[in-house]
């Protein structure tokens, strides 16, 4: 899980803890990432997208009622 205090949103906190996590996934030699999300987090959906995530609704899942699961898949 990542996520980012509301106070220091919007100030690349986000974006540095996905590249640290695509950076360690590297390091040890992971062919790919695939990632969960909210399907209202819009703002994270377009940082994944910049970073080269890209969707994957085959893989959309709900874990308990009413919670709905959005994939992103970023190829190493």
């Amino acid at each position: 899980m990542l996520g980012v205090d509301p106070r220091f949103q919007g100030r690349g906190a986000a974006e540095a803890l996905v590249r640290a996590c695509v950076g360690r996934a590297r390091e040890l030699g992971m062919s790919r990432i695939v990632i969960s999300t909210g399907q209202e987090m819009h703002t994270a959906h377009r940082l994944y997208r910049r970073l080269g995530f890209e969707r994957l609704p085959e893989r959309d899942w709900t874990p308990v009622p009413g919670i709905e699961l959005h994939a992103y898949s970023i190829e190493l």
